[in-house]
């Protein structure tokens, strides 16, 4: 999903209504949406994978210059996360 899927999709309920997330694909959990935050998404998988922030640099993501530019300057992510 994409952000303007998203916003299209919320744009049909309330300005109030409340955002949980799902804790995985089974529902074994829920929990409140508790923020958002803006930055690269890295895939290990086609399910799973690492979230580096915006801000952040190659030393704090613990890889070298080159690796980090190449995710820096590729596509970013807006990443949703739960209150727990």
């Amino acid at each position: 999903m994409n952000t303007k899927q998203l916003i299209e999709y919320l744009q049909q309920f309330p300005d109030d209504t409340e955002i949980v997330l799902q804790k995985d694909a089974e529902g074994n959990g829920y929990s409140p949406l508790a923020g958002a935050d803006h930055g690269y998404y890295v895939p290990d998988s086609t399910w799973s994978g690492d979230f580096y922030d915006k801000n952040w640099d190659a030393s704090d993501c613990g890889m070298d210059d080159e690796y980090w530019e190449n995710i820096y300057n590729g596509p970013s992510t807006i990443v949703l996360f739960p209150v727990n």
